[in-house]
């Protein structure tokens, strides 16, 4: 299970680096090369479980066109430990709004997936919102995850580059 999510995980690092730029309406080119920036400012309150709030998180953000799917993978540090956020939509992203957090199987909905030190969570179907901001890089969500573990707060990228 954990190298499939570590394989998961890479193809979304690799595919997610930076700003999320709206599907449409954009006239700026998009990046069409990943670029590592330093740690992105974060409030993210992680209750559970894993208890604790991520402030800072090197991001790797990714809008997929052809597929209408948005990817967010923040890695940084909660209490010492190493942590790694994934929030997915799987399919019918449309820029900046509100999602419902669902499972991987949810159309339409985000998914979360949480690991850090033991911990390994995800969210299920009606777990909670996800709301993307007007800027298409930055957010809010509030979500419960497996294992009594909750998710309450703000995130951003510092950019999204689109395939």
């Amino acid at each position: 299970m954990r190298r499939v999510l570590l394989l998961v995980l890479s193809v979304g690092a690799v595919a997610c680096s930076a700003t999320i730029q709206p599907p449409s309406g954009s006239s700026a080119a998009p990046s069409s090369s990943p670029t590592a920036a330093g740690p992105i400012t974060q409030n993210l309150t992680f209750t559970g479980p894993a208890a604790g709030t991520l402030t800072t998180a090197t991001t790797a953000c990714r809008y997929f066109a052809g597929s209408t799917q948005l990817n967010v993978l923040l890695t940084g540090s909660l209490n010492g430990q190493d942590l790694t956020f994934n929030i997915q939509v799987n399919s019918g992203y449309s820029g900046p709004g509100d999602y419902p957090v669902g499972s991987i199987l949810d159309d339409h909905a985000a998914n979360l997936r949480l690991e850090v030190g033991s911990y390994e969570g995800s969210s299920a179907s009606g777990a909670g919102t996800l709301v993307i901001n007007p800027d298409g890089k930055s957010g809010t969500l509030k979500a419960n995850l497996s294992g009594g573990e909750q998710v309450d707060g703000g995130f951003a990228c510092d950019k999204v580059v689109q395939s």
